[in-house]
C-alpha cells in the first residue's frame, strides 16, 4: 500500500518528522520517503526512540486517514530498528538511504528524487531545520562545506562495490559493526537493563 499518493503526503510526513527529531532531541542524518515506505538514519539522545516513532507513524497515519477517508493502519508491522557503528558503517548506511529512489527506478540520479535529504545534504536545495546535514558531511574529513558535499556527492554516485555491507544493512541484524562495537553496545544495553 502507498503512504504517499502525492506532493501534500510527502510535505507533511517531512513537516512531522520534523517535529518529531526536534521533540524528541533525535539527530536526523538523513532521510528518503518513497511511495511505500520510508528510511530514516537517527541517533537518539535519550532513550525514547520507539516513542519517538511511535508519535511519527500515528501521526501522519491519523493525519493521512483523515485527509484520505480512510480507516485503519497505514504502516504495516513494526519499524526495523539497527544499532550502527559510525565509523564502520554509517558512510555505507548514508549511501544506501539515499540511493533508494534510483535503486527503485523512481529517479536517474539521487539529486532528482526530491523527498529525501540528499539535494540538502549536498547543497542542491534549503537545509531543513531537522536535518544534521553537518554530521554526515563530517563522515568525509575536514573542509569547506562545498569540498565536503562534493565528496559526499561523489562517494554516493561512484560504483558501489560492497554489496557486503548492503546485504547487512537489509538483514535483520540489530547492531552493525566490529566484534569489539557489538560488544560494547551489548553489554551497554546489558547494564541499562540492569539499572
Amino acid at each position: 500500500m502507498c503512504i504517499f499518493l502525492d506532493d501534500t503526503d510527502y510535505r507533511q510526513f517531512v513537516h512531522v518528522l520534523g517535529d518529531v527529531v526536534e521533540g524528541f532531541a533525535i539527530r536526523c542524518w538523513n532521510y528518503c520517503l518513497m511511495p511505500n515506505h520510508y528510511h530514516v538514519t537517527l541517533q537518539p539522545s535519550l532513550p525514547n526512540f520507539s516513542e519517538a516513532i511511535r508519535r511519527l507513524n500515528s501521526v501522519y497515519a491519523q493525519w493521512w486517514n483523515k485527509r484520505h477517508d480512510r480507516v485503519g493502519h497505514v504502516f504495516q508491522g513494526r519499524f526495523k530498528d539497527q544499532v550502527v557503528d559510525e565509523d564502520a558503517y554509517m558512510l555505507t548506511l548514508s549511501r544506501y538511504v539515499v540511493m533508494n529512489p534510483v535503486r527503485a527506478g523512481l529517479a536517474t540520479r539521487p539529486e532528482d528524487w526530491p523527498w529525501g535529504s540528499y539535494r540538502a545534504t549536498v547543497g542542491l536545495s534549503p537545509v531543513p531545520a531537522f536535518l544534521a546535514t553537518t554530521q554526515t558531511l563530517r563522515l568525509f574529513g575536514e573542509g569547506s562545506d562545498t569540498i565536503l558535499q562534493a565528496r559526499f556527492a561523489s562517494f554516493v554516485t561512484e560504483p558501489q562495490h560492497d554489496s557486503a555491507s548492503y546485504d547487512r544493512i537489509r538483514s535483520k541484524e540489530r547492531i552493525l559493526g566490529p566484534r569489539a562495537f557489538k560488544d560494547l553496545v551489548a553489554t551497554s544495553v546489558f547494564a541499562q537493563v540492569q539499572d
